[in-house]
């Protein structure tokens, strides 16, 4: 239930007249059998708005088979039902249906009477079950008016089952907003009435407590004493309840294999309390008979309404829009041509990637790519020399960074760099061992080959890394948009999922294949034609690194007193180092200028051989596959089976949306 509804409530103990008063009231014939018939809850709503008559069964599963709280599920049971006659048989088939919960329900709908009364044994069958059949009978001649009749309550029983017959009774009448109608027989004393007893433990005050008086034709004229003390109950003298009692005389077994009509039976009730002592005697002549007692129940029903009728609309408005909003959340069921829609999802699938390659409406993957190659210009600027223009570098402060030089914030993560310094005898001491047959005073361009190899050798491994996290951005991306486009159907997500990750690692085969090849450019031969710029940026390395070895002082450390070469050797004569600092400033302008194309081209060889690739050769390699062969439209008909999952959390927001349009009806209607 969504909300407690005020409701009438049925109780009584076995053979109280309870079958027989639910059955004076509906009109209808309810199933009786010796012993207990009725197992399950039966909630039953007459109107008189409709023209003819007609009865329509539902179930309502609100627990499972261990009587544990489920999510809510309404079946339909049968057909429109026009035929009073079989109504009996339907509510027989229908409660069959509730204690078998491991049968299709459908497979009740041609049982017989027999077969139902004389079932095999079955031990998956229950004794009783919480759930409900729901009966909604249209007539234009009863009392609007609902109701839920309960199993009677038994004692001749196995004690786990009086409890569970018990726990069902008690669970349905707590509620405050529960009308408890309780059977009494008159052939037995108040006193002992189990049913009475649960009635003033669930309502004290009586505020909520109806009793109805049951076969007070079994009482023998000699019988004066029991009817004495019975028109006193009713006359309010004794055991005073706030409605006060009611008295009924319904049909016996042999009125009812007559079929007499209600207006036949409640002719004879009417006669027999107008006729037969005490009962002639008793002024409030509203107090006897079904229609009186039916009417009574409508009024109070519909002022105990009234009086919550705020409260009720503003919970069930605010039910509505919640589920209403929890239905929109969800996709749209499955198409009727599923052809089409696969085509249509897989289409609008690679277009969104498309868009998130090319950073038109997606930006997502362009912006977590660009932080990518961001931290792969700070790894290659890492690798740069760290030529230190001194005789020995131990004792001195890094002189390739300066408080006052401008950084480059950007990648500022990575200042001082990755390799060790060198300094002027290292220098000297790699163009000792570079020397072939070179004329004297002439540095061997094998010493520039060494040097600059040792720095560029280290740019795979970060450029490698760098496409690695792209690969998985991209991944990652991908994973979205297919969860996003294909969610709702499992087996079409995993089919394109399959499809899309073998095309993925083809491009990231061939892109990989590609940039291998064009790092190896950084090897051999050292090679630009950008000869301004490292023109221009070897004179400015060697101007630096000349007034620093000038500036020695700037960077002494605190280990050290003096510089290892005395300044009248640096400016009055030859540098003896000036081949070490020109090689210096040769290998660290190359190096610039290599670093310069390299942190461009590798982002763009990774977006155009990689992302771009796929991205264009992605619809295109999916379409293939989904229209190969003669079958496609049956193969994407099965792919565009909807996920269980979504299928049943529509279905289920869908009845309770239509329940509570129809409890909302009801309050229309009786506002």
């Amino acid at each position: 239930m969504f909300f407690d509804l005020p409701s009438i409530t049925v109780i009584g103990g076995q053979s109280a007249g309870k079958s027989s008063l639910v059955e004076a009231v509906s009109g209808i014939n309810v199933p009786r059998d010796s012993g207990t018939c009725t197992r399950c809850p039966m909630e039953c709503t007459m109107s008189s708005s409709a023209e003819t008559w007609s009865c329509n069964i539902s179930l309502r599963i609100d627990y499972n088979r261990h009587g544990v709280k489920t999510e809510t599920v309404t079946h339909s049971f049968g057909p429109t039902i026009t035929d009073k006659a079989t109504v009996e048989l339907w509510l027989r088939r229908a409660q069959a249906a509730i204690l078998s919960p491991h049968i299709p329900h459908n497979d009740f709908f041609t049982k017989t009477d027999a077969e139902l009364r004389n079932a095999p044994p079955d031990v998956d069958r229950l004794a009783f079950s919480k759930n409900a059949v729901l009966v909604v009978l249209c007539d234009p001649t009863i009392t609007d008016l609902s109701f839920v009749d309960l199993p009677g309550l038994i004692q001749n029983e196995r004690a786990d089952v009086i409890e569970v017959v018990h726990d069902l009774v008690v669970s349905r009448i707590t509620s405050n907003n529960t009308l408890i109608l309780i059977t009494i027989p008159m052939s037995d004393d108040l006193q002992n009435q189990q049913a009475a007893r649960l009635a003033q433990d669930a309502d004290p005050a009586g505020e909520r407590t109806i009793a109805v008086l049951t076969k007070p034709d079994i009482l023998g004229v000699g019988a004066t004493g029991s009817r004495q003390n019975w028109k006193d109950i009713l006359e309010g003298k004794k055991h005073q309840l706030t409605h006060g009692y009611f008295c009924v005389r319904l049909r016996d077994d042999a009125e009812r294999s007559r079929e007499l009509s209600r207006a036949e039976s409640e002719r004879r009730a009417a006669a027999y309390f107008d006729t037969t002592q005490p009962w002639r005697d008793i002024v409030d002549r509203t107090r006897f008979g079904v229609p009186n007692l039916a009417s009574f129940l409508s009024k109070l029903l519909v002022a105990r309404i009234e009086t919550n009728l705020p409260t009720l609309r503003h919970k069930l408005n605010e039910l509505l829009e919640k589920y209403n909003d929890e239905l929109f959340q969800l996709p749209p069921p499955p198409s009727s041509e599923p052809a089409a829609e696969v085509l249509l999802r897989t289409t609008a699938f690679c277009e969104a990637f498309k868009a998130g390659v090319f950073g038109k409406d997606h930006k997502t993957l362009s912006q977590a790519n660009r932080r990518l190659y961001l931290q792969f210009k700070a790894e290659i600027r890492s690798t740069s020399p760290d030529f230190r223009p001194f005789e020995g570098h131990s004792n001195y402060r890094d002189p390739n960074i300066t408080d006052s030089e401008p950084r480059d914030v950007e990648i500022s993560a990575v200042e001082t760099g990755r390799n060790d310094p060198l300094d002027l005898l290292d220098v000297r001491q790699v163009i000792a061992d570079s020397i072939a047959w070179e004329l004297p005073n002439h540095v061997p361009f094998a010493a520039t080959q060494t040097l600059v190899l040792r720095f560029t050798s280290q740019w795979m491994a970060p450029s490698l890394s760098c496409f690695q996290a792209i690969v998985e951005s991209s991944s990652q991306i991908l994973d979205r948009l297919m969860a996003n486009h294909f969610g709702q159907f499992t087996q079409l997500e995993t089919y394109i999922r399959s499809l899309t990750y073998v095309e993925l690692e083809t491009c990231k085969e061939q892109a990989q294949e590609i940039l291998e090849k064009i790092l190896a450019l950084e090897t051999l031969p050292l090679f630009t034609q950008n000869t301004h710029n490292l023109r221009s940026e070897s004179n400015s390395w060697l101007a630096r690194y000349t007034s620093v070895r000038y500036n020695y002082r700037h960077y002494f450390g605190t280990n050290i007193a003096s510089p290892y070469t005395p300044l009248h050797q640096l400016f009055n004569g030859e540098d003896p180092f000036s081949d070490e600092l020109a090689l210096m400033a040769n290998v660290r302008s190359y190096w610039q200028v290599a670093y310069q194309r390299v942190i461009d081209y590798v982002p763009l060889l990774i977006e155009h051989e990689f992302n771009q690739r796929l991205a264009g050769r992605l619809q295109e390699m999916l379409f293939e596959n989904l229209l190969q062969g003669p079958d496609s439209s049956a193969r994407m008909q099965e792919l565009l089976t909807e996920d269980p999952g979504i299928s049943a959390k529509r279905s289920a927001l869908e009845g309770r949306i239509a329940r509570l349009l129809e409890i909302k009806q009801k309050l229309d209607a009786l506002s």
